[in-house]
C-alpha cells in the first residue's frame, strides 16, 4: 500500500461530498491523519470514522462563519499537533437560473459558500501551515471560473474569483513553502448532477450542452476529480503552484 501520506495531517473541508468522501478515503488509505470537516451529513463519513478510529477527527462547523472556520484548525492542531494540507471541496447546489432570475439571497449564499469560505479558510490554515514549515492547499473549483457557464454567473463568478486569490496567494507565501492551487472540474457524475440534469429543464438543456461539448463526452467521475486533488496535496507535487488545473473531459483546454 503507497504510504506516501504517512505522518501528514489533511483537513478535508466539505468531506461528506461526493468528491470529499473520495478525497478522504484516499488520504486515509495512504497513511494520512485526516479531520473530516462537515456541515450536515455526518452519516456520510461515519464508515471512515470507524475504519480509521486513529487517524480520523470529524469536525462540524459553518464555514461561512470565521468563528467555526478558526475552531476547525484549532481542532486540528490540538488533536494532531500540526497541519500539512488543507483541502476544500465545498461549493453549493443550486438549481441553474438566468441571472435576472437569481434571487438577492441565492446570490448571497453562492457568495458565502463558494468564495467567503474560501478566504476564512485560507486565513486560518495558512499561520498552521507557516508554523510546520509549508504545507500544500487545494480548493476545489470549477471550469466555469475560467470561461463562464449559462446559468450560474454568481457561482462561476466566485470560481474566477478563487482562481485569482490562489494565485495571490501562491505568490505571497511561497517563501514561506506553502503552495496552493485550484482543482477546476466540469460536470462531475454524482447524484446532484443526476438530479438537476434529471429534473431541472433548464439544467438539463445546459447539462447536456456541457457534455456534448466535452470531447470525451461524459462528466468526469468523482474519483478522477479526487486524484487530481490528492496529488496537489501530496509530496510529489513539490513544485506546482499557482496553478488552476482543468479536470473537464478537455471541456476547456486553455
Amino acid at each position: 500500500m503507497n504510504q506516501d501520506f504517512k505522518d501528514r495531517v489533511v483537513l478535508v473541508a466539505g468531506a461528506g461530498g461526493g468528491v470529499g468522501r473520495v478525497v478522504s478515503r484516499t488520504l486515509l488509505d495512504r497513511g494520512a491523519k485526516v479531520v473530516l470537516h462537515y456541515r450536515t451529513n455526518a452519516a456520510a463519513l461515519l464508515e471512515l470514522a470507524s475504519a480509521y478510529p486513529d487517524r480520523v477527527l470529524l469536525h462540524r462547523g459553518d464555514l461561512t462563519n470565521a468563528g467555526d472556520v478558526n475552531g476547525m484548525v484549532a481542532a486540528c492542531t490540538a488533536r494532531f499537533g500540526k497541519l500539512n494540507a488543507f483541502l476544500s471541496t465545498v461549493g453549493s447546489a443550486l438549481r441553474i437560473q438566468p441571472f435576472l432570475e437569481t434571487s438577492d439571497e441565492t446570490m448571497e449564499m453562492t457568495i458565502d459558500v463558494e468564495l467567503r469560505s474560501a478566504i476564512f479558510c485560507m486565513r486560518a490554515v495558512l499561520p498552521a501551515l507557516i508554523t510546520n514549515g509549508g504545507g500544500n492547499v487545494v480548493l476545489i473549483g470549477s471550469d466555469s471560473g475560467k470561461v463562464g457557464t449559462s446559468g450560474e454567473a454568481v457561482s462561476a463568478a466566485c470560481r474566477g474569483a478563487i482562481i485569482a486569490f490562489a494565485k495571490s496567494i501562491a505568490r505571497e507565501y511561497a517563501r514561506q513553502k506553502v503552495l496552493v492551487n485550484v482543482v477546476c472540474p466540469g460536470p462531475i457524475d454524482t447524484a446532484l448532477w443526476q438530479d438537476l440534469v434529471a429534473n431541472d429543464e433548464l439544467g438539463g438543456k445546459i447539462g447536456g450542452g456541457m457534455i456534448r461539448a466535452t470531447p470525451l463526452r461524459r462528466a468526469a467521475q468523482p474519483e478522477e476529480v479526487a486524484a487530481a486533488a490528492v496529488f496537489l496535496v501530496s509530496p510529489a507535487a513539490s513544485f506546482i503552484t499557482g496553478q488552476a488545473l482543468s479536470v473537464s473531459g478537455g471541456l476547456t483546454m486553455a
